[in-house]
């Protein structure tokens, strides 16, 4: 069955965060059944109650190759085809990405959730996706956390939430430097010039050959 699309949040990912939709990458979602309608197949991690999932993307994005996010070396991540999601109230994350990405060596990396999982329950969803990061990448990350947990407690943006959808939401340009590995400096700001240049198109490409995200 072919996926859904979140009307509510691909419009506030064009017209708030400003990306086009080659790099609308999902972070967020309200529940599991948000999951399997808008992202992708949902493979339970353990035993019920399901509180983590590896998720398996039925088909390849195409990023713009003019975006200079095209090429960045960590590029594969955020369309990767196997994601880890998990409940925001789930501790056992790391155990669950060995579990899913048996392969894979750890040691040293942080398993950062995408959306910070307060910020994920004041806008009332209950999965995360997770990605590795570097200590110090994840630590840069705090201030435009506890920026979006402001913004997302004040009396507007709850009742502004009582009112679904959006069932997911897409990233924005510090998400995806998150995500990326990348360093977000230390005000809000600083995250969004440095992410902006990622997404300002070149006049022609530069043959890298990260245009094509299919990753494992």
């Amino acid at each position: 069955m072919p996926l859904l699309v979140d009307e509510a949040a691909r419009q506030i990912a064009i017209t708030r965060w400003g990306l086009p939709e080659c790099i609308h990458v999902p972070i967020a979602a309200a529940d599991e059944t948000a999951i399997r309608a808008y992202i992708g197949e949902a493979q339970p991690i353990g035993g019920p109650p399901y509180r983590a999932f590896l998720v398996i993307i039925p088909h390849s994005t195409v990023i713009d190759p003019l975006l200079p996010i095209s090429c960045h070396p960590n590029v594969g991540v955020l369309f990767a085809r196997r994601q880890l999601w998990v409940n925001i109230s789930y501790d056992g994350y790391r155990s669950a990405y060995r579990k899913a990405f048996s392969g894979e060596n750890i040691d040293g990396r942080i398993l950062s959730h995408a959306m910070n999982r307060r910020t994920a329950a004041l806008k009332g969803f209950d999965f995360v996706r997770v990605t590795l990061a570097s200590r110090a990448n994840n630590s840069s990350s705090s201030f435009s956390e506890k920026w979006g947990v402001e913004l997302h407690s004040s009396e507007r943006a709850k009742a502004i939430r009582g009112v679904r959808p959006p069932y997911i939401q897409y990233a924005d340009l510090s998400d995806l430097m998150l995500m990326l590995d990348m360093r977000i400096g230390g005000g809000i700001m600083d995250a969004v010039n440095e992410g902006q240049k990622l997404v300002e198109p070149r006049t022609n490409a530069v043959g890298c050959n990260n245009a094509v995200r299919s990753a494992d």
